[in-house]
């Protein structure tokens, strides 16, 4: 979409004009605040570190202003990674500590110290939700033109909210 004028910034991005809810069994025009309650439902249940919950609060909220330009969704889910990211860093090098190491150097360290399972054998990768997250992660972070929809994005926010979880669990 293009950059949009002052005048129009605050109406809904038309992408969203065709999505619907369905309550008490009839459906209807999703509008900000169902959007918004989607999204506020994702939290984070475990113990992590502020500047951890600071960067997913970045992610979420970037979420809700894509209802005013779609392409934020993007930028959400980047975030969202970056959340994820960032709690690995915090849990294996400490607050402050080297903040160096690529997600998947990170993720074998955090599978080599039990906070995550074994990296699953070859041809079943996808079927593990931190494989599947580096590799979504990857395929956005190194250039896409590529857009997921909102449930897609809600779906990574999710996924990067039960990871935080269980490197900081309850």
């Amino acid at each position: 979409m293009a950059f949009r004028s002052v005048d129009e910034i605050l109406k809904p991005d038309v992408r969203f004009r065709d999505l619907y809810v369905v309550e008490n069994g009839a459906a209807r025009l999703m509008d900000l605040s169902d959007h918004h309650a989607m999204i506020a439902g994702i939290n984070l249940v475990g113990t992590a570190p502020q500047e951890v919950r600071g960067a997913f609060d970045r992610a979420r909220s970037a979420l809700v202003y894509a209802y005013f330009d779609y392409d934020l969704l993007v930028v959400g889910e980047i975030q969202s990674f970056g959340a994820f990211e960032l709690a690995l860093k915090h849990r294996l090098n400490g607050r402050g500590g080297a903040s160096k190491g690529t997600l998947r150097n990170l993720v074998d360290r955090a599978r080599k110290v039990g906070i995550f399972p074994p990296k699953p054998s070859a041809g079943e990768e996808l079927s593990d939700p931190i494989e599947a997250l580096i590799t979504l992660r990857n395929g956005m972070s190194h250039g896409t033109s590529e857009i997921h929809s909102p449930g897609m994005a809600l779906t990574v926010l999710d996924s990067c909210a039960h990871a935080i979880d269980t490197v900081y669990p309850p």
